[in-house]
């Protein structure tokens, strides 16, 4: 299956409102005997990444259609700090595929104003893909936790409650443990992750829907 493409600006039902509301309850209370007062709510997390960018050539000039192949090919081989300087110049230009690009660029570089840079894009980009299912972020001055509305029912691919789960389990681990941006899945993480029920099932479905996990990303 595709990836979806989804609008900033459709709404889920209010039943899928209720509905998170009541896992990340169960979720809080059955694994971590608490409860949060962090908000968990539908959203599009603000990375956003493309890990094989389309080159959308068109209206570029011969020149620039060599620049963009030469920061795509500094990034599969894995020299960042010239792919950020290649891209720099399509993002100011708002060309969406280099954007995305540029923001996973910029994660790699553990660049600290990377989520910033992430939400603009987010914000021109009208599709996603391999995206975070959640995260958790700081919106209106106060910490929330976002699922993407992808998972759930109305408008996305209406994800089993299993998964919804395990994404909500996730960042609240995320929340309790308190982790680092710079090591955010340090080893106490990944065993308290893999002790989740459904875990694979899970993340079989994720990837399989285009979503990024915690495998994607190096131990």
């Amino acid at each position: 299956m595709g990836a979806l493409r989804f609008n900033i600006h459709q709404q889920v039902s209010t039943e899928d409102v209720s509905v998170l509301a009541r896992i990340a309850a169960e979720v809080a209370h059955s694994n971590f005997r608490s409860t949060f007062e962090t908000e968990v709510r539908w959203g599009i997390p603000s990375a956003s990444e493309a890990d094989e960018p389309k080159l959308a050539l068109t209206h570029l000039t011969p020149s620039q259609k060599l620049d963009l192949e030469g920061a795509v090919t500094c990034f599969f081989n894995k020299q960042f700090a010239e792919a950020k300087d290649r891209l720099e110049p399509f993002v100011t230009a708002g060309h969406e595929e280099a954007s995305k690009l540029y923001v996973k660029v910029l994660r790699l570089l553990r660049s600290p104003d990377w989520k910033k840079v992430a939400e603009l894009v987010n914000r021109i980009s009208k599709d996603t893909l391999y995206v975070p299912a959640g995260s958790t972020e700081y919106r209106d001055g106060k910490q929330v936790i976002l699922i993407h509305q992808g998972l759930c029912k109305s408008i996305g691919h209406d994800a089993p409650k299993c998964v919804i789960k395990y994404v909500v389990h996730h960042e609240y681990l995320h929340i309790n443990l308190g982790t680092d941006p710079s090591d955010p899945h340090p080893a106490l993480f990944r065993r308290l992750d893999a002790s989740f029920p459904e875990r694979s099932r899970s993340i079989r479905w994720l990837q399989k829907n285009h979503f990024s996990t915690i495998e994607d990303h190096a131990k």
